[in-house]
This record gives C-alpha cells, structure tokens and sequence, in this order.
C-alpha cells in the first residue's frame, strides 16, 4: 500500500515544523481521526442527526458541530431537515455522493474488472477485462466519467495468481496524479464488508474467497494479519479429510467444472473440506464472523454456505470445541466486493480539511 503524507484539503502537503518537537498524537491528528471516522459512520449508516453522531461516536455535540462544519465547508458533507413525529424538524448531515470519487480495481488470473465509485460507497460504472489494453481503456473511461478533480485515489487489489504483474500494474495506471494503493483481494473484500456490510464484528472477521485458488483474510483488533512473510490465509494448499485433497483440489472453480457432472457430489466434498479449515482456525481464534465469498456461481455459494452449517451441526455431537465456531456466512460482496473494497481505501485516506485553517 502506498504510504501518504497528510494533505490539506488544497492537496499541499501538512508536515511538522521541524522546531515543533511535541510528544505523541497531535490535536491536527486527532481532528483527522475524528473526521475520517464520522465519514467513515456517514457511509455506513447514512444521515445522521448531531445526537446520533454523538452518541454512536462518542463525542460531545459541540465536537461533532465542529466536524461537520469543517466537512461541510470542504463540500463532502450536506446538511438537510429531518422530519420527527415530534412535530419539529432535526438537522441531519450526509456524504455528498458526488464530491469525490475512486476507482477499484481487481486483478485475478485471467481477468479483472474495474469499478468507479463515488463518495457515499456506491458503484457508479463497472467494467470487466481480460487484457491489459482492456484494462487500461477501462480506466482512463471511467477517470473521464469522474472527472479529474474529483477522483481521489486508485485501489488495486490482486490475488496470488494475477495475471499482471504488479510493475507492470504500475506501468499501466501511471501518469496521474491520483494515489495508488495496492492490496490482496481478501483484504478488499474485508474492506468492503467492514465499511459497507456486516461491519467490525467483535472477535474479528475471517473472509474466505475461492476462484482458481482458496485463500482467507484474517481480521483481528481492527487490522488484517498478514503473517511475518505476508503469506497468512494462503490456504488453498491445505490438506485435510480421508482423501487427504487440498481445497485447491476441491473447493475452486475448476474443481466446480470437472465435477459439472455429479454436483451435489462435488458440494459435499468442497464443504466438508473448506469446514476443515474453518474448525482449525476457530479452534484457535474463534472469530466473530466466517464469510464465503468468491467466484462461484450465487446458487452453488449459497449451496456450499448450508453444506458447510449442516457440517457445523454434525461437529457439535462430537466435538466439544464446535459450539462456539460461528455459522459460516455468505458474504455481504462475495465476488463485487473486491474492487468495491479497493475502491474504498483511497477514499477512507483522502486529504481532510486543515483544522487550522
């Protein structure tokens, strides 16, 4: 991911005085983080009233009047009257959709797509490739239907097999001045699901994705774990059951093809050994919430999900640990998620308002 140094709203850098030798956080840096979680909240829920931004942020009124001015004044949030049934009208504040957009990008082995969306979280255009001209005609579309004032960022998330490698991703979106984040698609898709889905479950999330492979991303206090070589979730090599086959053998697309023929034979065996997986890993971490997501077709995920939760109940007679394993999920996202999620982190690090202005 590329690293940014802070921007005022005019994009000129924010930097400490080199005399400025004060300790810790600064009031600059805990307005900003106050700013970015009340959009991130915006995005989440919608409109919200002072009262309802100051409870579920915990912050005084007067503190959330200072930051919705601050965002109002910078043209990303409006204010607008709500009407009760108290026969009087309450100020709400919400995301001006059109104020900034982002581009996410997905890269997988054969193909990819391209999604612009604007500042309220919503896909504006989507457009699939499968080469590189495809792609970088995709881009410079959809940068023209944004405009380039008001495109903040570029999120590019691949999985472990693209079939562009990462120089040469960056060869391709050279040449404008937006910023650049690169991210695994797991790490997408949590995105996507922690700003606009489930959200930030208590005890963490782990997201299973499986196209050509299987991976999982792991989240936990907040932050995704990547493992000391980056390599944590690279489970698709995972063997388990009688047959000893990995989920790479069993539980991806191409196994999905080859076992076109008996399908309910396939689903069988792709559950039992994706539900292997999930009972090593919740029998360690015991996470708040396991989704499934990827390329499957939406009838045959939706298949695996009740193979797997009826794998979870014949667990729980003979196994004392299962109990307090989650129901695995269908993704919020299962596959749209990922260039969704990668859209997102540009927006989520945008250039705020200088509180010192």
């Amino acid at each position: 991911m590329k690293t940014l140094r802070r921007h005022s709203i005019s994009g000129v850098a924010r930097q400490r005085s080199r005399h400025d030798d004060r300790p810790g956080i600064s009031p600059v840096d805990i307005a900003e983080h106050n700013s970015r979680t009340t959009l991130r909240l915006l995005r989440r829920r919608g409109a919200l009233t002072r009262q309802e931004l100051s409870r579920e942020l915990g912050l005084t009124e007067p503190a959330i009047t200072g930051i919705v001015r601050r965002l109002a004044l910078a043209g990303l949030v409006t204010e607008r009257k709500r009407s009760t049934t108290a026969h009087y009208t309450a100020a709400e504040f919400g995301l001006r959709a059109e104020a900034r957009y982002s581009l996410g990008v997905r890269i997988g082995k054969l193909n990819g797509d391209v999604a612009l969306v604007d500042f309220a979280g919503k896909v504006v255009r989507q457009e699939a490739f499968a080469t590189r001209d495809d792609l970088i005609a995709a881009v410079a579309d959809l940068r023209r239907t944004a405009g380039p004032s008001k495109l903040v960022g570029c999120g590019v998330a691949t999985s472990p097999d693209t079939f562009l490698a990462r120089q040469e991703i960056e060869t391709v979106l050279a040449g404008q001045s937006e910023a650049l984040f690169f991210l695994d698609d797991t790490e997408a898709a949590i995105e996507a699901e922690r700003a606009l889905g489930i959200g930030d479950p208590e005890g963490g999330m782990v997201m299973i994705l499986t196209d050509y492979t299987v991976r999982a991303g792991l989240l936990i206090g907040g932050r995704v774990f990547r493992g000391i070589h980056g390599r944590a979730g690279h489970i698709g090599d995972m063997r388990s059951g009688i047959d000893g086959a990995s989920l790479n053998d069993v539980a991806t697309l191409p196994s999905l093809e080859a076992g076109s023929a008996d399908e309910d034979s396939w689903l069988a065996t792709a559950a039992r050994h994706l539900h292997e997986a999930v009972l090593a890993v919740s029998g360690f971490i015991a996470p708040g919430a396991i989704l499934l997501g990827g390329a499957l077709p939406n009838n045959v995920l939706d298949a695996v999900v009740e193979r797997m939760s009826q794998e979870r109940d014949d667990k729980i007679r003979d196994l004392v640990i299962a109990p307090w394993i989650q129901q695995i999920r269908r993704a919020t996202f299962p596959w749209a998620g990922v260039a969704l999620g990668a859209a997102l982190r540009p927006l989520d690090a945008m250039a705020l308002p200088d509180t010192r202005a």
